[in-house]
């Protein structure tokens, strides 16, 4: 443990209501997801017992004038490891609470970081639901709410909008994965409605940020000086030595994770001289990184040996994919064309990163030539991009040459698979990137940024002019995608399963 807020005595109405929750959870509640655990009959641990469940269920008092237990905190702030089960804990505390502290006409939200995590969270829900008969009983699971149609409160999992929640008043609000939240609008958002809500709730549950700049390390900061909320962080501090196995046994002191398993981790992302890499630190071991530098995605040693490694050509005969993204101006725009040869990639790729002396967008009759001159060759090409992203270009390409892109949304769920294409051809070096000097850069400024559901992909530290530009890698990933996924497929009608 690297901090919690300093525990209170609790008085003998605080002890009563911790095991009341306790014995409701342990007797109502099961696990969901996909771990082994699922439909196991729900376990208060000893770690949740003395650093989750009584400080927030127990620390208050009774209140007389309204007959009813006062919780101290009103706010709290739970990072766990990566694996810890976040969303599974936060089901089960948004149950418990508006189970045994009913309020008539209740509002309890869980805020996920992407749609895909939202329906995941709902769908934990459900499952703890429909495996008890009683719950069953009180609680119906709706397309859009879970409602207790005895007292009308509900239950919703919004996506991270911050117009999502304006104009609730939540009893409980739980943010799952708030690391990635950009800033503190959603958190102020849902707290702003419960001024005058009964023993109002807001929890955010995380794993450690990218840097210290961020919304979560300032909160982090913020809550450890507020009397009403309560911090719990289970990670190593600034002064332990991640190489220091002993370090590590504060990770699995919480029970949810084994030093085995920490050691398989460890070697998946140690460095060259055998040291923690930074995801093992940061997602693991739960350090917000110390420095100012983002987790890169590709290194650029590895992006150097692609660029040195024999030179490969695309087969225009043979079939290939092609990936566009970027902007008309601001951003690079990319195309990128990528054919898997045996075992290895080929690139070829055309880029504009300056606009023409005089114009404010780049030259679209030279893109729309290159991508014409592509749709010819006798590999019958896939041409993609993403339609929300591309529709200025896509609009005039269709309005001017009645050509259509063909589309590749660039959701979590594509491009999270995609970017790790990429990169697993550049960390075992298997792209050839000799001729393809921007797309090399870019992988190289590419850095990771995280959806909970479906793993990393290419990000940006910003986006436009002056910011380190990743376009071609993003153009890369979406051809080497919709190359693995259509490979089989008939050249003259093309599908992607979305």
């Amino acid at each position: 443990m690297s901090y919690h807020t300093p525990f209170k005595k609790l008085n003998k109405a605080g002890e009563f209501q911790v095991e009341r929750t306790r014995v409701f959870a342990e007797t109502f509640l099961t696990y969901a997801g996909e771990s082994d655990l699922c439909g196991c009959p729900y376990k208060v641990t000893e770690w949740l017992m003395k650093y989750i469940w009584r400080p927030l269920f127990g620390t208050g008092f009774f209140d007389e004038t309204v007959g009813k237990f006062r919780r101290q905190y009103r706010r709290a702030l739970i990072g766990v490891h990566r694996a810890f089960g976040k969303s599974q804990l936060a089901a089960c505390l948004v149950l418990t609470i508006a189970t045994m502290d009913a309020i008539p006409n209740g509002q309890y939200g869980i805020v996920a970081d992407s749609k895909e995590n939202t329906a995941m969270v709902k769908g934990y829900i459900a499952t703890i639901i429909k495996a008890n008969p009683t719950l069953s009983a009180q609680w119906k699971v709706y397309k859009d709410v879970i409602r207790n149609e005895q007292t009308g409160q509900e239950i919703h999992v919004y996506p991270y909008k911050e117009a999502a929640l304006q104009g609730k008043h939540f009893h409980v609000l739980i943010g799952d994965e708030i690391h990635v939240w950009r800033d503190d609008a959603v958190w102020k958002a849902g707290t702003s409605g419960q001024a005058k809500v009964w023993n109002a709730l807001t929890i955010g549950i995380t794993t450690a940020g990218s840097n210290r700049d961020g919304f979560l390390f300032k909160l982090y900061q913020k809550l450890k000086r507020d009397k009403h909320a309560y911090v719990c962080w289970l990670g190593i501090t600034d002064q332990d030595n991640p190489a220091d196995r002993r370090v590590w046994k504060k990770i699995t002191a919480a029970g949810r994770i084994t030093m085995e398993e920490l050691e398989e981790q460890y070697e998946s992302d140690k460095l060259e001289d055998g040291t923690p890499g930074p995801g093992f630190v940061r997602y693991y071991l739960n350090r917000t990184p110390m420095d100012e530098v983002e987790e890169p995605f590709m290194k650029r040693r590895d992006v150097t040996a692609c660029q040195k490694t024999e030179r490969m050509e695309i087969d225009w005969n043979q079939w290939f994919c092609v990936g566009l993204d970027g902007a008309v101006r601001g951003d690079t725009l990319a195309i990128v064309a990528a054919q898997r040869q045996n075992e290895r990639w080929a690139y070829a790729e055309w880029c504009w990163e300056k606009p023409e002396k005089g114009s404010s967008v780049y030259d679209l009759t030279a893109v729309a030539d290159v991508l014409l001159e592509l749709a010819r060759k006798p590999g019958a090409p896939f041409i993609c991009a993403d339609p929300a992203r591309m529709q200025f270009l896509s609009n005039w390409l269709e309005r001017t040459y009645d050509f259509d892109l063909s589309q590749v949304p660039q959701t979590p769920s594509i491009m999270c698979p995609a970017s790790e294409l990429l990169a697993r051809a550049v960390s075992t070096h298997i792209a050839s990137l000799g001729d393809t000097p921007i797309l090399a850069a870019h992988c190289i400024n590419a850095v990771s940024s995280e959806s909970k559901a479906y793993g990393r992909r290419l990000a940006s530290v910003k986006h436009g002019q002056g910011s380190k530009r990743i376009d071609a890698a993003v153009a890369a990933a979406m051809a080497m995608w919709a190359y693995d996924n259509n490979e089989e497929e008939s050249p003259n009608v093309w599908t992607i399963d979305i």
